[in-house]
């Protein structure tokens, strides 16, 4: 594969990247279609179960839907993925820092266009043991996202530069998310996230700040645990990120390539971004 980058223009764009575009969007759509249906079919199933029964079920619901659009993005690879290898460790401060702000701005993003669209944000939890909640919605998003988001999908677009890797999955990743307000927050956190696997040239810190981002998510809907945790890892941790980059502070480098317009004008992943949207707006306005 040629991994030059070009310029973004009227130029036709290489097959490759069409390919590798066009490949990711077929990826975020199965996972949407695996995960409807899979609703669709366990959902019934879950009624007169236990809230333990029903939250293993709901369980492998999202292993399956997570399964679908992996094994689509893996059968026909058109670039090297990024891996589960060791980070650029010195970045690990800045990267969490950039993540948090990026995070922090995303939520109350979120929370004000819920104010305008005169909704509350929340989702009702089954009352299951804390354990399965944190596995089902915290630990294996944080992992098979980061995998298919970016690992793959970012990956494969990495030949083309940096800026369209990371907005090309991070667009996906958000229209995924359902309501508008959900979506605005998940895009700032995809890029956050994306910044962090292109940078740090590994999977891991995503995956783990990525599951400090989900863990918080479901400490302040279920409440679990002691009143100081939550403010502990929202506040107390950064604070002590910020005190260790301070001592020695390092940026992470700047992104380079061609932007997230080229992707536009692949027409398998512009359809598949399109189709993505309806389906936001869908939930959103009705």
């Amino acid at each position: 594969m040629k991994r030059t980058l070009f310029k973004q223009g009227a130029e036709p764009l290489p097959p490759e990247l069409q390919r590798a575009a066009a490949l990711c969007g077929l990826a975020a759509l199965v996972y949407l279609a695996a995960d409807s249906a899979l609703n669709g079919l366990l959902g019934p199933s879950v009624d007169g179960l236990s809230p333990s029964a029903g939250e293993l079920v709901a369980l492998g619901k999202n292993l399956l839907a997570l399964a679908a659009p992996l094994l689509v993005a893996l059968a026909s690879p058109p670039g090297a993925p990024v891996r589960l290898r060791r980070p650029r460790w010195r970045l690990l401060p800045a990267l969490f820092l950039l993540f948090w702000v990026l995070t922090m701005a995303g939520n109350l993003a979120s929370t004000v266009l819920w104010a305008v669209l005169g909704e509350a944000a929340g989702v009702q939890l089954a009352e299951a043991p804390a354990g399965l909640l944190w596995l089902r919605l915290a630990l294996v998003p944080a992992v098979g996202e980061e995998l298919l988001f970016r690992g793959l999908m970012q990956g494969y677009l990495r030949p083309w530069g940096g800026r369209a890797a990371v907005w090309g999955q991070a667009v996906l990743f958000a229209l995924l998310h359902g309501e508008a307000p959900a979506c605005l927050s998940a895009l700032l956190s995809g890029l956050a996230l994306g910044l962090c696997a292109e940078t740090s040239g590994s999977l891991w810190p995503g995956m783990v700040f990525h599951l400090y981002n989900n863990t918080l998510a479901l400490l302040g809907q279920t409440g679990a645990g002691p009143a100081w945790v939550q403010p502990l890892l929202l506040f107390g941790l950064p604070a002590a990120v910020l005190a260790v980059w301070a001592a020695r502070p390092k940026f992470p480098p700047r992104l380079h390539g061609t932007g997230a317009g080229a992707l536009a004008r692949c027409p398998g992943y512009g359809l598949a971004a399109a189709l993505l949207a309806v389906q936001m707006l869908h939930a959103t306005f009705t």
